[in-house]
């Protein structure tokens, strides 16, 4: 019963997917805003729709793809014979070793057919096949080592949780404390990381040192009124890969630094750029709203709920249980327990990236009145169009998709606010 309730499951996700896809089809076939009419003529907006038609349908073969290797794991006796390992780590790395190789595959076709059919196509795409399995591989070596690290050190706790707690005798307060030393643990694991992905970029792009000392005098004084501050500003070989253009902030524990892509700086105006930069200097001088406490107010109660379950945990046995009969398990499984916890929670999760989604829109929002403040908003709104019709960017997504799933507002919103 439980197999079966996994296929339905994926079943929905995928009419899910579909649903969302007609949805922003529709909306594509509507007149554009007037803020964003003059962004495309005919013949690129309909470039922009054969694009995006592209780039649905080989993402629709990637889920299709990955659910049938899912499911052939599911219904055959895979995890069976896993659970024959006395070992629980030797299980759970073969499990991540096997989802990471087949993912690896499924990746590298998905991502060549994108790179060099789809970007090539359309005129996007400068990088050589060298490069592109140099990056490759770099990420997904990257994935790889983070995946089997934060694997084990769950499991490593989970084993020794009912030996550290006394068999779950411990208070609420003792449960608090113990989470409150794993969490800082997990944070200390998640800043190594950061700077393990922040190494992996540095070696995808060359960094060198902005050298205009102008400009350099002017983004220091967009920046002096920011708590947070920036030492490094830097120009990187965007123009080495793709035709994308962007300036970014990188906000590390301990380090601070600008990127500007080499092709912005070279192909765009001085006060463009101006402009994106006044907007990230406006992320920097942020000062927390009531809906950022919001979010933490939602981390709380997810704390509260595990401490919890650490004193009352025969609901997680329940459903352990429930898994060990369904697949016949004569040891712990745990990359199985992750695999179907993680889909039981996946629509509470998608309901906190939906919040988490408005309170990122709304921050957007807010750091774009920076740009109005240092009056470079026709700019940043002429840079927009420039970009969006470069780029093939969806300008007018359909307003359900955008409040679902977009983490920055939709370009005619956004410009609608930048004019008021």
């Amino acid at each position: 019963m439980l197999k079966v309730g996994i296929c339905i499951y994926f079943i929905i996700k995928i009419l899910w997917n579909c649903f969302c896809n007609i949805l922003q089809t529709s909306q594509m076939k509507k007149p554009l805003p007037k803020e964003v009419e003059d962004v495309y003529d005919t013949k690129r907006y309909n470039e922009f729709i054969q694009y995006k038609k592209e780039y649905r349908d080989i993402s629709l073969v990637q889920m299709g793809l990955e659910t049938i290797f899912m499911l052939i794991l599911v219904f055959s006796k895979f995890f069976s014979w896993i659970s024959s390992f006395e070992s629980v780590y030797v299980g759970l790395w073969i499990c991540i070793g096997i989802d990471w190789f087949v993912g690896c595959i499924f990746s590298f076709g998905i991502e060549f057919y994108e790179t060099f059919h789809i970007e090539e196509k359309y005129g996007m795409n400068k990088k050589t096949k060298k490069e592109f399995i140099k990056d490759f591989v770099l990420n997904q070596g990257f994935e790889a080592l983070m995946n089997l690290v934060l694997y084990t050190f769950f499991v490593f706790i989970l084993e020794h949780l009912s030996q550290w707690t006394h068999g779950f005798t411990i208070s609420l307060m003792q449960c608090i404390g113990f989470l409150l030393i794993l969490v800082l643990i997990f944070a200390l694991l998640m800043l190594i990381f950061s700077y393990l992905s922040f190494l992996v970029m540095m070696k995808q792009y060359h960094f060198v040192d902005l050298e205009d000392e102008k400009l350099l005098q002017e983004i220091k004084e967009l920046l002096k009124d920011s708590k947070k501050k920036v030492k490094h500003i830097k120009v990187y070989d965007e123009s080495s890969k793709s035709t994308t253009k962007n300036a970014f902030v990188l906000r590390l524990p301990f380090y601070r630094m600008i990127g500007i892509a080499d092709n912005f700086l070279n192909e765009n105006s001085h006060n463009e750029l101006l402009g994106v930069l006044a907007h990230e200097a406006g992320h920097l001088k942020h000062k927390k709203q009531w809906y950022n406490y919001g979010m933490y107010c939602i981390a709380l109660v997810a704390f509260i709920c595990i401490a919890g379950l650490m004193q009352h945990p025969e609901i997680i046995f329940y459903f352990v249980e429930i898994i060990n009969q369904s697949f016949s398990l004569s040891h712990s499984v745990y990359f199985l327990y992750f695999f179907i916890f993680g889909l039981i929670l996946e629509p509470l999760f998608y309901g906190i990236m939906v919040i988490r989604n408005n309170v990122v829109r709304k921050e957007e929002y807010e750091a774009d009145q920076n740009v109005v403040k240092e009056g470079y908003q026709e700019d940043l709104i002429i840079l927009f169009k420039t970009l969006s019709k470069d780029e093939l960017v969806n300008v007018n997504p359909h307003p359900v998709i955008e409040f679902l799933e977009y983490d920055h507002p939709g370009m005619a919103n956004r410009i609608r606010a930048l004019k008021n």
